[in-house]
């Protein structure tokens, strides 16, 4: 009787003894101004302002390449629990190799893009002690910076 206990005790409490951790991560961006008419004060700013990056989705990575997806809250948060190890996060227009949003895929150079979609927007390290963040999407550039373009179109 007693080993059937802690058969059943030891089971509810797995997670004690688990090689996971919950991963709780506030995701941010700053927006840039991007030309155009002559800001204000508050365009001006507009890149000190911190946005949520509130119910994004994004496709996970791990290191034995298995895939899943995770959103964010409406608030900014990627609230998941992991084991231990190296997760890749893509925003999706780059884990399905598709066009970036906002740019003419005639002005593409395509050699380009394909290493654009190599490029992961997060790698979160899960370990015991830590949780290391490499943020990329943290601070948008202006479409006519991203750097596959064929011509930059400067705004007027």
């Amino acid at each position: 009787m007693k080993y059937f206990i802690f058969c059943i005790v030891l089971f509810f409490n797995s997670d004690l003894f688990s090689q996971a951790k919950k991963v709780r991560i506030k995701m941010v961006q700053y927006f840039p101004y991007c030309g155009g008419a002559k800001p204000n004060k508050d365009l001006k700013n507009t890149p000190n302002k911190a946005i949520a990056y509130a119910n994004k989705k994004l496709i996970v990575v791990n290191e034995k390449l298995d895939v899943d997806t995770v959103v964010t809250d409406k608030s900014g948060y990627l609230k998941t629990k992991w084991d231990y190890g190296t997760y890749l996060l893509f925003e999706p227009w780059k884990y399905y190799e598709k066009m970036p949003p906002g740019q003419d895929s005639t002005n593409i150079n395509k050699e380009c893009l394909k290493d654009e979609w190599k490029k992961e927007d997060l790698r979160i390290v899960v370990s015991k002690k830590t949780t290391t963040v490499a943020n990329n999407i943290t601070l948008l550039k202006c479409p006519y910076l991203f750097p596959c373009l064929i011509k930059k179109h400067l705004p007027q």
